[in-house]
């Protein structure tokens, strides 16, 4: 099976590399290693300590969601691509001395069109639920957005999305 036809859908395991980047995204510039668990999920590893299992949500296209073990309880972050409009916007903000340079003196964020389900993430005491029905609390969802870098970072979250959009379906 060749998936080199635009349009072509693949397997969920070929964007997982993308899923984990643009949920780890949030967190900041930090360097992981990303590792195979199986066809479905990946595991995240930031430092020694912190990992992340990253999966689609069973009969949920397009929908991720990431689980972290803490002393207090299990974080989760969902995000739902389902909900994303297919555009997004680099976001300028500009402060300090009018004749610095632009990468001396702004900031950026991008910001993608979706709808404010598109990212959830919040931290259960006792994760009693199904994986397929999270019970994000209201506040804990959001329109998914990356803010305060410089502008360099964010060509690889752009094309991790158009990688991940081509898969699920053109939106």
């Amino acid at each position: 099976m060749s998936f080199a036809q635009s349009g072509q859908p693949r397997p969920v395991a070929v964007i997982l590399p993308d899923v984990a980047l643009l949920i780890q995204g949030p967190f900041g510039e930090y360097s992981y290693k990303l590792t195979r668990t199986a066809d479905d999920s990946v595991t995240l590893e930031v430092g020694r300590h912190e990992r992340l299992e990253i999966r689609q949500v069973p009969d949920k296209r397009c929908v991720f969601v990431s689980t972290r073990e803490e002393k207090d309880g299990v974080d989760v972050a969902q995000l739902d691509l389902t909900k994303f409009d297919g555009t997004y916007q680099l976001w300028e903000a500009c402060g300090g001395p009018a004749g610095a340079p632009p990468e001396n003196r702004c900031t950026y964020s991008l910001h993608f069109s979706s709808q404010k389900q598109a990212y959830c993430s919040f931290r259960f005491s006792k994760p009693d639920f199904d994986l397929s029905k999270i019970p994000f609390p209201d506040d804990a969802c959001h329109s998914y957005t990356l803010g305060a870098r410089e502008k360099k970072f964010y060509i690889k979250y752009i094309d991790a999305y158009e990688r991940i959009k081509e898969q699920c379906g053109g939106r």
